[in-house]
């Protein structure tokens, strides 16, 4: 094991910087693209050595592309989510009726119960990333957790929210 991780650890200082070039052209922003190529980085060092140093490289950038492309594929997911987690009444428009504007409020009184329910830091979180824009990458920084644990923390949150407003979505 300490032959691979050498080896690896000389891959990833003679690849790093075209790595993580590579994920930020594909992403757009660096500090997800670093912890991409990090966590590439430890889940090779248990996968083991290939044997042949064109083919551990090899393998190092297919794993890189793989993870931007699950990266991808998560992000849609989240989005998706979280865009089926607030009613399509909260966007009403100023012509709306009395009566949506009541629905409207009530689903976000459901919201606000809703996050209630949820610890602190799952609150804060979802909070952060929804309302402030925060990243995920700046919020796994933040909490000093990875970013595939915060997605899994937002994703939690958002199935809570939307369990709780099934009652005021369009598509319940």
């Amino acid at each position: 094991m300490s032959f691979w991780r050498n080896t690896l650890a000389k891959l990833f200082e003679d690849h790093r910087r075209q790595l993580v070039a590579m994920v930020v052209r594909r992403i757009r922003d660096r500090e997800v693209a670093a912890e991409l190529v990090q966590d590439v980085y430890a889940r090779l060092m248990q996968s083991g050595d290939c044997g042949e140093p064109e083919a551990n490289t090899k393998m190092l950038y297919a794993s890189v592309r793989n993870a931007v492309i699950d990266h991808h594929r998560s992000s849609f997911g989240r989005a998706q989510a979280m865009n089926g987690v607030l009613p399509a009444q909260l966007w009403l428009c100023e012509t709306s009726s009395p009566y949506d504007h009541a629905e409207a409020r009530q689903a976000l009184s459901a919201l606000d119960r809703a996050l209630l329910e949820l610890s602190p830091k799952a609150r804060e979180m979802f909070i952060l990333h929804r309302v402030e824009g925060i990243s995920n990458a700046k919020l796994a920084k933040k909490y000093g957790i990875s970013i595939s644990a915060v997605e899994k923390q937002l994703a939690r949150t958002m199935r809570h929210c939307q369990e709780r407003l099934a009652v005021y979505r369009d598509d319940a």
